[in-house]
């Protein structure tokens, strides 16, 4: 339960906001949502406590505008302190954990009674790794005195080089001079990816306190700012990882904190990312003698026992061999002249693929172990030979993640799973490599449930869940299912409406269309007829189900439409946005061309976005190998597949696009759907249970073809 002080400082906390802030207040909504998370998190449970029913757990829909960051932070901060626990806010999109990070905790910390401490928890590699920087730096440095002496002499350098001695001792130099902490994300100038490679590090290749250069790891000093923050900021990427490892890592001890999940629709897609796995057979043949090379230089340069060096070497030239004769069995398959996939039915192997596996993934084992003993031996030899253990295990650190990558998959592949348990799909897939074929084999859960289960639900101290789409056709059991949160009866759920008048505002339009979707190319050609009339105000926004039909309709536009239409694919999608929004405020029109990710996370309001155009309702690529294995799944219960994932999911995908019409309480609209289904097929009632309350302008002549429809079934 939520005690009387606590209650008393949640109370203050929302006061000061309102006096803090100009135009705050706390609508009813956000005040049912304050209430909801201060009781979830009155629950919160003990290390030693079982999960019980769940009630340590909020589910939250909050519609845009009703104020979830606040409405979240304010009681769980409040929370957290009391009951002696940390707090990590996890959001799925960078845009959102920058928002937590420069706007809605700065600002809570300026003006909450209570003060408290945040800090922003990112992976490894966002840092600069200070050993490699500066190493770098030497070497680029004694490379120009050697130009300044012999300038007439060697071959001329290319710009490329310049280029990228420059930027390494500019980097080198910045660090020094403390004008720059070794965090990517706070230069002041982009580092290309190729250049950023070479002066950070990952787990593999880092030496730890063995370090020469501990003392000053931007990694380990932002490492050390998180532990003894309040607050951590951190994307559901990096908890999930850090759920996947021993206590002691980056994040507190899930029985030690309240995580609250912003967008938590997509926890369970990051889930599933996770546990899959996959290697290229080809590809792993050449970094498996890449490895061997890797340690007869480790061994060579530093005069280690040559052992490690005979132990790699028969271990990779057996694992090489196992891979070579898989890859040549599947070539003589001849399975991928109609698909790229052959996915192996109720995920069972061949066994000619199991026991190459086996004999490969042992081999995998016995160089694991090598690698064990190399890298031991390389950190005996830090405190002497700092600089050089540190390149040494750099370059190692490169084959070590490749090895755990492969040892994943494989593990995966030869799973046994028991009668009951979530079956996992597993495929072998055509890859193209620069021209050259390759076989990548795969392996994916059908499900995350039950890792989520296991590693959050019944470990976290307390949980808060909230989005503006967890519900699907009107309800949350797609996302309880998704999550495995439906062996749960205790939870805390809550679904606020957004504070905006949707029915004044905005406008949602099924018009006539002689095509049916499904009938491809004709109805691509009548999007193509259609877009002009449709391309009207200054900021429209169109969603496509399909990279296919996207790239039709943008080659068909007229050409003056074209050239003021930005494709998703054909530049970053930051600058394609910032392009957008440049050419709205200086007066021009802009179409954005997108998918799937352009209909959530996309932040457009006012005149940057008065028109949302669906080209056809999303339902996602059926064929995808792990979409097929869960439905083999599925309906091998006597379940429905269509109307228990097809249609909820699909409903979810048209929810998020209608969201980025009206993102504030000025903005106006209209939503156009060309796909006369949503009110034809008696599915399509399902997709507008709990979407917003617009205005709603349905092409009549669709509508009595819904009634034939439904007359001819009862007659029939």
């Amino acid at each position: 339960m939520v005690h009387d002080d606590e209650k008393a400082q949640i109370r203050e906390g929302m006061d000061a906001l309102r006096r803090g802030i100009e135009g705050f207040r706390s609508r009813r909504p956000q005040l049912e949502m304050v209430a909801t998370v201060a009781t979830a998190i009155g629950r919160c449970r003990n290390e030693d406590e079982a999960a019980g029913d769940g009630d340590h757990i909020a589910v939250i829909e909050a519609g845009t505008g009703t104020g979830k960051s606040f409405g979240a932070l304010v009681p769980a901060l409040v929370m957290a302190r009391s009951r002696g626990r940390r707090l990590v806010v996890s959001s799925s999109t960078v845009a959102l954990q920058h928002q937590y990070a420069e706007k809605d905790a700065p600002t809570l910390q300026r003006l909450l009674p209570t003060g408290f401490t945040f800090a922003v928890a990112k992976g490894r590699r966002r840092y600069s790794c200070t050993a490699k920087l500066l190493g770098e730096a030497s070497d680029a440095g004694q490379h120009e005195l050697a130009l300044g002496d012999d300038a007439e002499e060697g071959p001329p350098e290319t710009a490329a080089v310049r280029r990228r001695r420059t930027i390494i001792l500019q980097l080198a130099e910045s660090f020094e001079s403390e004008r720059w902490n070794g965090d990517r994300d706070e230069l002041a100038v982009p580092v290309p990816d190729d250049i950023w490679s070479e002066i950070t590090t990952d787990r593999q290749g880092c030496s730890g306190s063995r370090c020469s250069e501990f003392a000053r790891c931007p990694f380990y000093a932002a490492r050390q700012r998180v532990k003894d923050a309040d607050l951590v900021i951190a994307n559901h990427d990096l908890v999930l990882s850090a759920l996947s490892v021993d206590v002691g890592g980056v994040l507190p001890p899930p029985a030690e904190t309240v995580y609250v999940f912003d967008e938590a629709h997509s926890l369970a897609a990051k889930a599933i990312e996770h546990m899959s796995a996959k290697h290229a057979l080809r590809g792993a043949q050449e970094w498996l003698h890449g490895a061997t090379e890797a340690v007869r230089d480790a061994v060579l340069a530093l005069h280690l026992d040559e052992t490690l060096l005979r132990d790699a070497q028969l271990s990779a030239v057996s694992a090489a061999d196992q891979l070579e004769q898989l890859r040549q069995r599947i070539h003589a398959m001849r399975a991928f002249e109609e698909k790229r996939a052959r996915r192996f039915k109720d995920g069972k192997l061949p066994d000619w693929l199991r026991d190459g596996g086996e004999r490969a993934r042992e081999a995998g084992r016995g160089l694991e172990k090598t690698f064990v003993a190399l890298r031991e031996a390389l950190l005996e030899r830090a405190p002497s030979e700092g600089g050089l253990v540190t390149r040494v295990l750099a370059g190692l650190g490169f084959y070590v993640g490749k090895l755990e990558n492969f040892l994943a998959t494989w593990d995966l592949m030869l799973q046994q799973e028991g009668d009951g348990e979530i079956p996992v799909a597993r495929w072998v897939e055509l890859h193209d490599d620069g021209g050259a074929k390759d076989y990548l084999v795969c392996a994916a859960p059908i499900s995350g449930s039950e890792r989520l289960r296991k590693l959050l639900w019944n470990r976290a101290s307390a949980v808060v869940l909230m989005s503006a789409t967890l519900t699907s056709c009107g309800t949350f059991d797609l996302f309880l299912r998704q999550t495995g949160l439906t062996v749960y009866r205790g939870l805390h759920f809550l679904q606020v409406e957004s504070p905006f008048d949707y029915r004044s505002h905005a406008k949602l339009v099924v018009p006539a269309m002689k095509c049916d979707p499904t009938d491809a190319e004709a109805h691509t050609e009548e999007v193509i007829e259609r877009m002009p009339q449709l391309v009207h105000s200054q900021g429209t926004l169109v969603l496509f189900a399909s990279a296919k039909q996207m790239k039709a309709v943008h080659a068909g536009l007229p050409e003056p439409l074209r050239r003021i239409t930005l494709m998703q694919g054909s530049m970053p999608k930051m600058e394609m946005l910032a392009r957008h929004r440049a050419a709205v405020d200086r007066g021009d029109r802009s179409v954005l061309f997108g998918l799937q990710s352009m209909a959530e996370g996309v932040d457009l309001p006012r005149a940057y976005c008065t028109h949302v155009v669906w080209s056809k309702l999303p339902f996602a690529v059926p064929d995808s190998p792990l979409e097929e294995a869960r439905r083999e799944w599925i309906e091998g219960q006597g379940r429905s597949y269509f109307m228990e994932v097809t249609v909820p999911e699909t409903a979810q995908r048209f929810k998020q696009g209608l969201g980025r019409l009206i993102r504030t309480t000025e903005d106006w609209g209209v939503v156009t759907v060309l796909d006369n289904r949503l009110i034809t097929k008696r599915w399509g009632s399902l997709l507008m249970r709990g979407i917003p309350d617009f205005e709603r302008v349905m092409d009549a002549r669709a509508q009595v073809q819904r009634h034939r429809q439904r007359d001819a079934a009862v007659q029939g």
